[in-house]
């Protein structure tokens, strides 16, 4: 808590940064990975397989740069 109380308020994410600066985001190294071992365990990641998608169909509208 002590740290939290240090952050700005204006302060971003590195993915939401990453999504208003149009560049691709790590989505597949950490949401992919934990859907993957999901599949794996067979154990169901839906809240992360949505923001997954949701950040995949983001990335998609990104114009080539």
């Amino acid at each position: 808590m002590k740290v939290l109380g240090t952050l700005s308020p204006n302060g971003k994410p590195s993915m939401a940064q990453d999504v208003e600066a149009q560049r691709f985001s790590e989505v597949e190294l950490f949401a992919g990975t934990v859907i993957e071992l999901g599949r794996k365990y067979q154990i169901s990641t839906p809240v992360n397989q949505e923001l997954y998608d949701k950040i995949k169909m983001i990335e998609t509208r990104y114009s080539v740069q």
